[in-house]
């Protein structure tokens, strides 16, 4: 449900924590959307059961996804938080789905590698206030690996990932203003459930993502968030089989990500 209350400091280093809460709290209520089965699309990989669902709103908010080489691209055009006069709002949204890699009968294939999530839109601050009136977007992304070179295995949690922006009346005012962040899931190299390096690598992972927008104003602000885009990407094991066309692409995107992360270190630092 959505919720209002009397604005206080809000910070973005509490978001994480903030995130979680909504979500420990929500989960259970969410009704739920499923979108199905997408693939095998290049180079090899397939989204199995892509379901969506939200304790706080009415789904969808992310929408029905448009496959693409090595991912998956969602647009979404409800998933908004907008406060106005003094109170908060806060729209949160899950994702949840398999990623399957793909096996050969020569015992090779086309393994998972890292699993990247970007996504962006715009926001708008306006009015008078201080730096309580402000708009903030997160994401947390966590997975485990259930099964290596096509053989299952007990389930290996990995690192999850995380990203917060935000941004507030004092520092950053305006209308229709832009935003985005990233971040994502690195697999290790994997050993085989016998011993021994996998040849392939992980070729099924569990993956969970839970996104959230807020808004804080103020008597005399108005605050507003909108998510308008959102990807998935999967980046295959470089052990594994990866078709000639599908390298220029995966050299892209992984340039393209390494900046990504990279002007995230800074802003962080």
């Amino acid at each position: 449900m959505k919720f209002a209350r009397a604005v206080g400091t809000s910070l973005v280093s509490n978001f994480v924590l903030i995130l979680c809460l909504a979500f420990s709290g929500t989960a259970a209520k969410a009704a739920t959307i499923s979108y199905g089965n997408f693939g095998p699309i290049p180079p090899g990989i397939s989204f199995i059961d892509v379901k969506e669902s939200s304790g706080t709103d009415a789904v969808p908010l992310y929408g029905a996804p448009d496959p693409f080489p090595i991912g998956l691209d969602f647009d979404p055009a409800g998933f908004v938080a907008s406060s106005a006069g003094g109170g908060a709002d806060i729209t949160d949204g899950q994702l949840n789905f398999t990623v399957m890699g793909s096996m050969n009968a020569r015992g090779g294939g086309v393994g998972i590698g890292n699993i990247v999530l970007f996504e962006s839109g715009d926001y708008t601050l306006a009015g008078i206030g201080t730096t309580a009136t402000q708009v903030l977007a997160g994401a947390i992304i966590s997975a485990k690996i259930t099964q290596i070179d096509g053989i299952n295995v007990p389930p290996i949690p990995l690192p999850p990932g995380n990203a917060s922006v935000g941004f507030n009346l004092v520092a950053n005012p305006g209308v229709v203003q832009p935003w985005a962040l990233g971040t994502g899931i690195f697999v290790p190299p994997l050993t085989l459930p016998g011993g021994g390096p996998a040849k392939v690598g992980a070729t099924k992972i569990e993956v969970a993502i839970n996104n959230s927008l807020l808004a804080f104003s103020e008597p005399s602000s108005i605050a507003f968030i909108a998510k308008k885009d959102f990807v998935i990407s999967i980046l295959p094991d470089p052990h594994g089989d990866i078709p000639e066309p599908t390298t220029a692409l995966l050299s892209i995107v992984a340039v393209g990500l390494i900046g990504l992360f990279s002007k995230r270190h800074r802003s962080n630092g």
